[in-house]
This record gives structure tokens, sequence and C-alpha cells, in this order.
């Protein structure tokens, strides 16, 4: 693998000011009927002695699977671990939370595909998982099955994993990705995969980033939002691939709904695998790009440019999956819609196109979702996941998907 390293951005994204559609009609949003879905019995799992998990300060989706940090800054990882992903040393798959790096203690972690990173408390950044494309700052190809640190790393606060590549911001507020590289996702245009950091658009000043599957949208401190990558169905803001382009710099990109480019400011922004949502600074939600699941939450199945989505509610999280969308609103009630074929929106059986609370009367203050499956921070610091659990990633101690948030479940013998 070729070392190289880049001090700046030359890929860029366009978007236009005006994202009103023309003379659309008006409409009545669409709820679909709640219907009975066939639900296949799930194996019989020999279900392990169970107790109840430690708190947790943070929460994390992956693809398959999900780690969280416990509130004395240990971590767990449980689901899919086919490559290494939940860095317990070994692939085997888990249905219950396995702690990664014993000794260590953590701040932040991100999930990935079948990757996962996280940082530290003394500021060193380690990687794990699947290590094809560099996403592990490693040139170490195939896996890595325990926590790798990464060599001479800068001191990193933020990180987040998309399929193949990481991305990372320092204390000064400098973003850095590494690894896959094909449609841009790292911010540079020399395309491949590199396992040395790039820096991403030095003359910026970074607070937030998020990577999806293969795009990467970052907010500065002056609260602007930029957005790189593949533009799969709008999901980066733009409407042709090429107008992603734009004398070397990072276009800024997602323009809210008949605003001006500068009189809007995000505080956070969630990547999906074709769409993107993102919260202004008076707690608005954006969303934009793919919609033909109802993800864009928009009353509507046409995809769109950034949206406002239906209601009077005000976020403060929000999380996007394959053809889905969870939030938090600003009492702490958790809303889905979007894609509903496998409990990704947990209380519904059906597709719908306008936010909808999740089943259950917990609170929540942070949230994430993978490709189908959802986990969330309860006000009491309790970790519930739910939808998709094929891998164990609800971390239930089973593989049976749930419809509604379920509680994390730790062994009976791996309680701290």
């Amino acid at each position: 693998m070729h070392q190289l390293l880049f001090a700046g951005l030359s890929l860029v994204i366009a978007c236009s000011t005006d994202a009103t559609p023309k003379n659309k009609p008006v409409a009545t949003p669409v709820v679909e009927e709640k219907k009975t879905i066939a639900r296949a019995p799930a194996p019989e799992d020999a279900l392990p002695a169970t107790t109840a998990a430690p708190t947790f300060r943070s929460v994390v989706a992956g693809n398959n699977h999900s780690c969280g940090i416990t509130e004395s800054g240990d971590l767990y990882c449980w689901g899919r671990n086919d490559q290494g992903e939940l860095g317990d040393s070994g692939t085997t798959e888990r249905t219950l939370p396995s702690e990664v790096g014993g000794g260590l203690k953590w701040r932040t972690v991100s999930a990935g595909r079948a990757h996962s990173c996280g940082i530290t408390s003394d500021g060193a950044t380690y990687c794990w998982g699947a290590s094809l494309a560099g996403q592990l700052g490693s040139d170490t190809l195939g896996t890595l099955s325990a926590p790798y640190r990464m060599p001479n790393a800068p001191s990193f606060v933020k990180i987040t994993s998309g399929n193949d590549h990481t991305c990372a911001i320092t204390t000064d507020g400098k973003m850095f990705c590494w690894g896959e590289n094909l449609h841009g996702e790292l911010g540079a245009s020399v395309f491949g995969k590199f396992s040395p950091v790039l820096q991403v658009a030095p003359q910026l000043t970074w607070a937030r980033v998020s990577a999806g599957p293969h795009s990467t949208c970052g907010i500065t401190t002056e609260g602007k939002l930029y957005c790189w990558g593949l533009d799969d169905a709008g999901g980066i803001g733009v409407e042709a691939a090429d107008a992603c382009e734009l004398d070397g710099e990072p276009a800024q990109c997602a323009l809210p709904l008949r605003q001006p480019v500068d009189s809007l400011r995000f505080t956070s922004v969630a990547t999906g695998v074709t769409h993107t949502c993102a919260i202004t600074g008076d707690s608005l939600l954006y969303c934009w790009g793919a919609n033909d699941r109802g993800q864009l939450g928009s009353g509507f199945r046409e995809p769109l440019a950034p949206t406002p989505v239906v209601g009077q509610e005000r976020w403060i999280a929000v999380s996007a999956g394959k053809g889905f969308t969870c939030a938090i609103t600003r009492a702490g009630i958790a809303e889905c819609w979007g894609a509903d074929d496998d409990g990704q929106l947990a209380g519904r059986a059906a597709d719908v196109t306008i936010p909808q609370p999740v089943t259950g009367s917990v609170r929540f203050t942070a949230i994430s979702s993978g490709t189908a499956h959802t986990c969330a921070l309860s006000t009491d610091h309790l970790v519930y996941c739910w939808g998709s659990n094929g891998n164990g990633q609800l971390g239930t101690g089973a593989h049976k998907r749930s419809f509604e948030p379920e509680k994390l479940m730790f062994a009976a013998d791996n309680n701290p």
C-alpha cells in the first residue's frame, strides 16, 4: 500500500441554494395502514443466563454490530464479528456484550460496516476489524481482531466510521480521514485506498463529522455543513454527479429549503446509505436524498432536496440507517420513519413517511442506527435496541428481531 499524505482537499460538492420543488401539488402526507406481517419464527437459541447491564454514557450502531461505553469508561461490543469488529481478539459472533481492550478506559467509540474505532481517555486512537482498505490506519491487510493503536495519530476527540473509511477531529478542530477513497469519501480527489491520514480542508475548523457508507458530512465551528463522496440519490445534497467538483474545496451542501446559504447553522448531522439528515441551531430537522421508503419524513416518497421533517417537534439527536431515520425530540421521545420490514420503526408493521413514536414510555438522550437496527441511550443511562437481530446486534442474548425497544443484557458471569 502506498504511503501517501495530502494536506489539502480537492473533492468538492455544489448544491442549489433554492431546494424548493417547483409547482409541486399539495398532497396529504401518507401514513400507510398498519398491517399484520408474517414473522418467521426465530431459531431456538440456547439462551445464556443474563443479568441487567450496567449504566452507559454512549452507544453506537454499526451495520450489524453495536458498541457502548459504560459510565466507568469500559468498552463493550456485541453482534457480528466475522471480521473481528467486536475487538475481543476473536471472530465469534456475540449476542451479549463482550469487553474490548480490557484495562483501557474509553472516551468515545464508532462502529462501521465491519470495523470499529475508539479514542481512550488519554487521547490514543485504536481501531479493529476489517483492514482491507486502510480503514484501521494500518498497512496490515486482512483483519485485526484486537484494538490496534494508530501510530503517530494526532490527538483526536471525535471519530466516525463508514463502510471502509474513518474520519476524526482533533482537539484543535482539524479533520483527518483514512481508508477507502474510491468515491472521494476521504475528501481528496486522488482515488484509492490510504492508510495514512489525509487532512480534510485545512482552512476550516470542524466541530462534527458523520461517515456514511461511501460519503462523509462535517459541520464547522461556525455551523456550516459540508458533504463529500458518493452522491447516491442526492444523499450528499447535490442533484448531479458532475456538480461535485468546484475549485479544489468542499462545496457547502445541504442548503435548507428556500433559505440563503448563510441563514442556517447546524449542530448535528447523520449520514445514511442514500440520505442525510441534520439538525439546525434552533432544533429543526432537515433531510434530503433518496425517499423511496419515506425516510425523509416529508409525508411523500419523492426524492427531495433539503426538506423540513413534517411536524412541530424540536429535535436533539438524529440517526440515519438504510431507508429509515430515527430521532429524539426535546421531550426525549424517540420517533422513527421510513422502512419497517425488520422492526426498524419499533412499533409499526409498515413503512411510514412521517415521524412516529416508538413503542413504550422510555425517554432517550442519544440514538444511533445501523443497517436495520437502532440503539439508544435512555435518560437513566441504560441501552435499548430494536430492529434486525440476525447477528445478535441488539444484545439480548438471542437472535430474534424486536419490534420494540429491548433493554441491553449482560451475561450473568460478565457483569462488571
